[in-house]
């Protein structure tokens, strides 16, 4: 895991405590800003789990 990863992973999960948040008091704007913050985690865990992916497989690629 690297550092985007870990910070997406928040993002998303912070993103989804501001739902639960958001919908409790009918804020709507509040929604939507949750849902681009659960998005922004989403893909900045994505782009952390690829460069990942290409380390292991330039790293492996080497040792052959």
């Amino acid at each position: 895991m690297n550092k985007k990863t870990i910070t997406g992973q928040f993002h998303y999960a912070l993103g989804k405590v501001q739902e639960q948040f958001a919908t409790m008091t009918g804020d709507t704007q509040l929604q939507h800003a949750a849902l681009k913050r659960q998005t922004d985690g989403r893909i900045m865990h994505a782009v952390g789990q690829a460069q990942d992916l290409i380390k292991r497989s330039l790293r492996h690629r080497a040792s052959m």
